[in-house]
């Protein structure tokens, strides 16, 4: 089994990376949370904790060999976690870890369904099958600062660009991320207007990829 890769960031979409080792391009399906800093590292070398598994109807013959890939064995062994919920399919998964790994275990632990519900194909019934089942088992995942915030720390301009994202219509955990990546590239982003326009190059960056 193929556990860990390191090797240069050759090419970068929203769901996944190419990841060139000796040669031979990988294509690693990422989850959501880690898209922007791996496109802020394009170019660079990087490890990737891998997962392995088959994708396809077991009983045809057309079973495609898959790579996940982790920014951290924490996040690896998180994904492994919530994967074993009921209704959580590698590629729910993977979509819906749009939030820091000690972010949604601290959800999780608080039982904040709300949350859960808004991250991609989590509805509220899913939220609430994630907590029963996992609620009690996120220690390991949590950092201090992590169990005592809900959401990411954002400044009062990054806060209003982020509620009027959603008010449009993006979930929360999308916009999240597209500001987060934002203010990233461009730190000197003060303005709600200019935060909100900016995300949505990233939104659109990460749909033509």
């Amino acid at each position: 089994m193929i556990c860990r890769l390191t090797g240069r960031l050759a090419g970068v979409s929203e769901d996944a990376v190419v990841l060139e080792l000796g040669g031979v391009g990988y294509e690693v399906l990422v989850p959501a949370a880690a898209w922007p800093e791996l496109q802020s590292r394009l170019g660079q070398e990087v490890t990737l904790f891998t997962v392995q598994y088959f994708e396809g109807n077991p009983a045809g013959a057309n079973l495609v060999p898959r790579l996940i890939g982790f920014l951290s064995e924490a996040d690896r062994a998180f994904f492994n976690l919530f994967t074993r919920v009921k209704g959580i399919s590698t590629r729910r998964a993977l979509r819906a870890m749009g939030l820091p790994t000690c972010e949604l275990a601290a959800a999780i632990e608080r039982g904040d369904a709300r949350l859960l519900s808004t991250l991609p194909e989590i509805g509220k019934k899913t939220a609430a099958q994630i907590i029963a089942e996992l609620q009690g088992r996120m220690e390991r995942f949590l950092s201090s600062a992590a169990a005592a915030a809900p959401a990411p720390e954002f400044t009062q301009a990054q806060q209003i660009a982020l509620d009027i994202l959603v008010r449009w219509g993006d979930r929360r955990a999308d916009a999240q991320r597209w500001i987060a990546a934002a203010v990233r590239a461009d730190p000197t982003l003060t303005e709600p207007d200019a935060i909100v326009r900016a995300a949505y190059r990233i939104k659109q960056g990460a749909g033509t990829e």
